[in-house]
């Protein structure tokens, strides 16, 4: 288990966001994300798994509030980091095809923060459906009462909103912690489209 491998962009994502929400416990998380030692592009599995179980027990809230924090900071992060004439093109772009290059932007994130990851996207009439086959954050034994994949949720909802498209209805219709067999987001574009966001997420140091 040691020798898998978390994408580095995902783990400082979630150490920044840990630092936002629950600042008195950054220290502990430390202990276990050890920003300061981090070398590679990568980072163990088996640490980073014991963050999420901790902030599982964290108080009622703390879990989420987290996940979405992390999701927004990664998709400014890999955001800023397209090309800027991928940027460019969303003022020219039909909204639908923005979708599906967006769509697959985040499937690459999401299966480079864990490689045993792998993501099947639909993109059909505005509604964008990805099936998540191996969730880092839904590796768990016990039964879950809520999903536990809001970080994909809301880094998808942050992909588009920087792209200047707004989310419309979303949900997580499945989750491999609750006991299905993949975690499955639906996100639908709403009518309208929002000025881009400007990014003021620090970087990855």
């Amino acid at each position: 288990m040691s020798e898998a491998r978390i994408d580095r962009l995902l783990a400082a994502a979630l150490h920044q966001a840990i630092g936002d929400v629950t600042p008195p416990r950054l220290e502990f998380y430390e202990g276990y994300l050890k920003p300061r030692g981090w070398r590679d592009d990568s980072v163990n599995l088996a640490p980073l798994a014991a963050v999420l179980s901790f902030l599982r027990h964290e108080p009622p809230g703390t879990y989420d509030d987290v996940m979405t924090g992390a999701a927004a900071y990664a998709a400014a992060w890999v955001y800023d980091g397209l090309p800027w004439h991928v940027r460019a093109r969303r003022r020219v772009t039909p909204r639908r095809l923005r979708l599906r290059q967006l769509a697959r932007i985040g499937r690459q994130h999401v299966e480079r923060g864990y490689r045993g990851t792998k993501v099947a996207l639909t993109v059909r009439r505005g509604v964008l459906t990805a099936d998540i086959l191996g969730s880092i954050f839904c590796n768990t034994r016990d039964h879950a009462g809520a999903p536990h994949c809001r970080y994909y949720q809301a880094f998808f909802e942050q992909l588009l909103a920087h792209d200047g498209l707004l989310a419309g209805e979303s949900r997580i219709d499945a989750c491999r912690a609750g006991g299905g067999d993949v975690c499955r987001l639906h996100i639908e574009l709403a009518a309208a489209t929002a000025p881009a966001l400007a990014s003021t997420l620090e970087g990855v140091e």
